[in-house]
């Protein structure tokens, strides 16, 4: 069984693309076929909030630090926990260089920054891992694992049908307080209480559609309505079909979809 990948994103209409604060990471460059079978394939794709300080750095920490503990991490909720715990270590080297360097720069901390960085930053977190196993009878079971922290969220599609949804099965289920991931959390149990997890099997022709909130939120609701959302998306991969920014600018001026950070990465197995 084979798979490939497709990345898309855009900033918050009105922003610039520095000011982007989702992240993703995939272990395998985009539209390069894999073979699942013999080296597996991930994804993780983090939210940074932007309420908190540094929240893009922290999205970015955490996806590279994941993606390179693929396919552990998904092994049980108290490894999840420990990487997580591992990523606020690693976080405050980085949040010391970066406190080192404003002050080198004669830009140094001011007090009005002070409190959030005292609160730290925070971001929404999916891991994915797609892999074959051999069967007892000869034969081999492709499936997916999932988990993450947060909204942003993981569509199966089969056969043009919606077979899973996760964490998310209702629009109205995004709110503006998701679970967060805080670089200043080294609380393992409690990581491991709020992190959500799913396992699916795939079939050839399958599509996976992996995406921030705002993304999510859109096509779950387009799904609500009957539509069929996915079929939207496909057509970002063909050579004539619309640009990613076209798609989310037209649909965020329809008011069908939030302005925010827009991220998806969509896996067709074949």
């Amino acid at each position: 069984m084979r798979a490939s990948i497709s990345s898309y994103h855009l900033h918050k209409g009105g922003g610039t693309e520095d000011e982007y604060e989702d992240a993703f990471a995939t272990t395998h460059e985009a539209q390069v076929p894999k073979d699942i079978a013999a080296n597996g394939l991930g994804i993780a794709i983090s939210d940074g909030a932007s309420e908190s300080i540094l929240a893009g750095r922290w999205a970015r920490l955490l996806v590279r630090h994941f993606i390179a503990a693929i396919p552990e991490v998904l092994d049980a909720r108290d490894v999840f926990a420990h990487y997580a715990v591992q990523a606020t270590e690693r976080w405050e080297v980085l949040i010391g260089e970066y406190i080192a360097g404003r002050a080198a720069e004669g830009r140094p901390i001011q007090w009005y920054e002070q409190p959030k960085m005292d609160r730290g930053a925070f971001a929404t977190l999916l891991v994915v891992s797609l892999s074959v196993t051999p069967q007892d009878d000869g034969g081999s079971l492709a499936t997916w694992v999932a988990a993450g922290i947060g909204d942003c969220a993981l569509f199966h599609v089969r056969d043009n049908r919606l077979i899973t949804s996760f964490p998310m099965n209702d629009p109205s289920e995004f709110t503006s307080s998701p679970d967060l991931l805080n670089s200043k959390n080294h609380d393992r149990e409690l990581i491991a209480e709020r992190m959500k997890t799913h396992v699916g099997i795939l079939r050839q022709k399958d599509d996976l559609y992996i995406c921030t909130d705002a993304v999510a939120a859109w096509f779950l609701e387009q799904a609500e309505r009957q539509g069929h959302p996915w079929e939207i998306l496909n057509l970002l991969d063909a050579t004539d079909g619309p640009t990613f920014a076209d798609l989310v600018d037209e649909e965020r001026a329809s008011g069908r979809m939030r302005n925010d950070d827009s991220t998806l990465i969509h896996v067709t197995v074949w």
